[in-house]
């Protein structure tokens, strides 16, 4: 075993640093060299586009690797290539998928997706990292696509358009990739989920409740609901009940009170806080201002 705390790290904050908000970048290594074994604080996903060579993730046996494979070293893993040749290049897609706008709802339903791009690196225990060899003519549409990610990556804005690419790879590998029946985690389902919460905001909704429904912990539950949608699940809770709230004010004559009950606020006090914080102004006065003034 090797020194973990002594490794070399590679950090977002420099990763990153040309739009910190929008955590995702794309990089050509056009001569891959052999590497000190480092660590990422989030995930890679290696296309090896020519040249072999070795990969090793953790302190496992180093693995062959050539063009067409793809490897995914998730957020806080080590890994480094111990062996490459004169011409190894490959394209590093990184991201941190918790910080990039929540487009991944229906991804997120995908149990590939989940086992793949979601685990912590310690869930992999004594196993490599994922690792996929695609069929040539595959791997040369995903390479296309990676050049147009990695052109639009130089620069910043075009968000939309880099979300596109990015969810299309993604998608592709998800779909290509084949895990064993055995090693499929059951994934949190995400729709399934918000319906509840849709259903039930007037009512008295709990983390614990969702934790039991879900069996998953607290924090796996609150880790893999934000991943999915930008918010915790009491967030999304809450706004439900604001949105409800703010119909209510425009489209009712009921009093404050009928309007907090009905949205599932119990505290008039915390109903207020909560409604200025998002709307900007006090409950009566969204009431009474003119549409084009309402958030």
């Amino acid at each position: 075993m090797f020194d973990y705390a002594n490794l070399y790290q590679k950090t977002g904050k420099r990763v990153f640093r040309l739009e910190p908000l929008f955590p995702l970048r794309v990089k050509h290594e056009k001569t891959q060299p052999v590497t000190v074994t480092h660590r990422h604080d989030f995930c890679e996903c290696v296309f090896v586009i020519r040249g072999c060579g070795r990969h090793q993730s953790e302190d496992h046996r180093p693995v062959p690797i050539r063009r067409g494979c793809v490897i995914v070293i998730p957020e806080g893993g080590y890994h480094a290539y111990t062996k490459a040749s004169s011409d190894l290049s490959v394209i590093n897609l990184m991201f941190k998928v918790t910080h990039l706008p929540p487009v991944l709802l229906e991804l997120y339903s995908s149990a590939v997706y989940k086992e793949i791009f979601l685990r912590d690196a310690k869930a992999f225990g004594d196993r490599d990292y994922p690792l996929i060899r695609l069929k040539e003519t595959v791997f040369t549409e995903m390479e296309s696509m990676l050049g147009y990610l990695l052109d639009a990556s130089s620069k910043a804005g075009r968000h939309c358009y880099k979300l596109g690419l990015f969810m299309v790879i993604l998608s592709r590998l998800c779909e290509l990739w084949h895990i064993p029946v055995g090693e499929i985690r059951q994934p949190l389902d995400i729709p399934k989920l918000t319906a509840y919460l849709d259903e039930n905001f007037r009512k008295a909704v709990y983390l614990e409740d969702l934790s039991k429904m879900t069996s998953l912990s607290r924090a796996t539950l609150l880790r893999h609901f934000r991943s999915a949608l930008g918010v915790t699940p009491m967030i999304y809770l809450r706004n439900l009940r604001l949105r409800h709230a703010a119909e209510l004010l425009v489209n009712t004559d009921f009093s404050l009170k009928e309007i907090a009950d009905q949205s599932g606020f119990t505290s008039m006090p915390y109903f207020f806080r909560a409604f200025r914080s998002c709307y900007g102004v006090p409950p009566m006065e969204y009431r009474t201002a003119p549409p084009e003034k309402r958030r």
